[in-house]
């Protein structure tokens, strides 16, 4: 998840409303929605109650490092 920290840091050092200000919040956005589209394929993979759940919190505790990534750029 560096990639997303390294985009929004980038877009928060832009020029408001610049070129490379609107290029690295897409490139965040391309990543954010690369990185759902492979939890996509690997929550279809789940199985059973234990495989959902394991996904569940692997999900949840990528989700929270993405949150927390976005918070500490906008400091």
């Amino acid at each position: 998840m560096n990639r997303i920290r390294t985009y929004l840091k980038r877009a928060n050092e832009a020029d408001p409303l610049s070129w490379d200000q609107h290029r690295a919040e897409s490139m965040g956005f391309i990543t954010l929605c690369s990185t759902i589209r492979a939890w996509t394929d690997l929550a279809s993979e789940s199985r059973n109650k234990t495989e959902w759940n394991n996904f569940a919190k692997y999900v949840l505790t990528e989700v929270e490092k993405i949150g927390k990534e976005i918070k500490e750029s906008n400091k």
